[in-house]
Parts: C-alpha cells; structure tokens; sequence
C-alpha cells in the first residue's frame, strides 16, 4: 500500500481498516478511537480523562499529513444526529420559542 501510514505498534488492536484518499491510490488507515483510548489507559494505567488528554496531544495533534491515519468516532447515525444539532445548536421545529 502506497505511502501508508500507521499509528505506533502499541494501537494495531484498534485498527479497523482504511479507505482510498483518492484514484492515485492514496491508502489512508483508519483507527477506532474508543479502542485507542483504551489502549492509552491501559498503557499509563490511568483514568480515561489523563489518556484522552495524551492520546489528543501525542497522536491526534501530530496526525497533520495527507497520508496521516484517520480516526474514527464510532457511533450510530442517530447519536451522529444528535451531536451535529449540538454542535450546530439547531432547535427542534416543534420546539416553542418562549
């Protein structure tokens, strides 16, 4: 696989696949990030808040290349539904506005 890059050894177990960047064959792996997570607390044996705030620093800051893993949030499309409308702060149409 063309200029593939991974996460360190330590994350192979949360590693679940890769997608094509494009036509020129630009492999992009893909990690899940619930299961870096848990790797991460279990490596500092620490609490999820310390590994979350390591794995954000040390991977996801670092992760700036076109050939850089991605890493996936895995949830359903209605969890995914309810962040975006979060994020975006979109009230529900039946809401009343008083």
């Amino acid at each position: 696989m063309n200029n593939m890059k991974v996460l360190p050894d330590d994350f192979e177990e949360a590693f679940i696949g890769f997608t094509e960047k494009n036509m020129k064959s630009k492999f992009i792996a893909i990690y899940d990030r619930n299961k870096c997570i848990e790797i991460a607390m279990r490596n500092l044996k620490s609490d999820k808040d310390t590994a979350i705030a390591w794995f954000e620093k040390n991977i996801d800051e670092t992760l700036l290349g076109e050939y850089d893993p991605l890493i996936l949030f895995p949830m359903s499309y209605i969890q995914y539904l309810g962040l975006f409308t979060a994020m975006h702060n979109i009230k529900d149409e039946d809401e009343d506005d008083y």
